[in-house]
């Protein structure tokens, strides 16, 4: 009895950070109302207090969720050994961005940028462990490339343009993600065989 109790609050904690992780993405932390996560769970609305404490408490589950599954697509399609290139780190932030969990960091950051509190707390620690892969990928690839800016740098530059190409797309459709990333491996490309010839 015990062990279908425990799976049964396993299953109702997985659904509302599911649904609160789906309203989160489609309109911000405002739109995941412990009332709208609760229905779209199929929940009653005490459920979230219970597993997660508060709305604050399941929204930063929802963040720090979004930030796992980033470093896990990043660890997927990021090269481990062989050529490494900045193309697979931008391709790969590029799917990152267009996934849910990129969904999740674009409408939690204007949150996070006007309130201190749980939830920003959530998405530095959650950005400095993504930026951490990002710069020890980084200086796997410019090891070899004297001249170019540092990793660290380099990623601020991608992830900061990440966002805010994102945040144009998002604002008005009229920003091609995908023909600026081209431009974004074109210009590193430029710049690191120029500081190899």
């Amino acid at each position: 009895m015990t062990g279908r109790r425990e799976e049964s609050a396993r299953e109702s904690r997985r659904r509302l950070l599911r649904a609160a992780t789906e309203l989160v993405a489609e309109a911000g932390p405002r739109a995941a109302s412990v009332q709208a996560v609760a229905d779209r769970a199929g929940i009653s609305r005490g459920s979230v207090a219970w597993h997660f404490g508060s709305k604050d408490g399941l929204i930063v589950e929802v963040i720090e969720l979004a930030f796992r599954t980033a470093e896990e697509e990043y660890g997927r399609r990021l090269p481990h050994s062989g050529p490494l290139s900045f193309d697979a780190l931008v391709d790969a932030h590029l799917a990152v961005v267009d996934a849910p969990c990129g969904r999740v960091f674009a409408t939690v950051l204007p949150e996070v940028l006007r309130d201190e509190g749980p939830l920003r707390d959530a998405y530095i620690e959650g950005y400095e462990r993504t930026r951490q892969v990002w710069i020890g990928y980084l200086e796997r690839i410019i090891q070899d490339t004297p001249g170019l800016p540092d990793a660290k740098s380099l990623a601020s530059i991608v992830f900061g343009t990440g966002i805010g190409l994102h945040t144009l797309h998002n604002l008005d459709g009229l920003v091609d993600r995908e023909a600026a990333f081209a431009a974004l491996k074109q210009l590193f490309g430029l710049a690191a065989g120029a500081e190899r010839g």
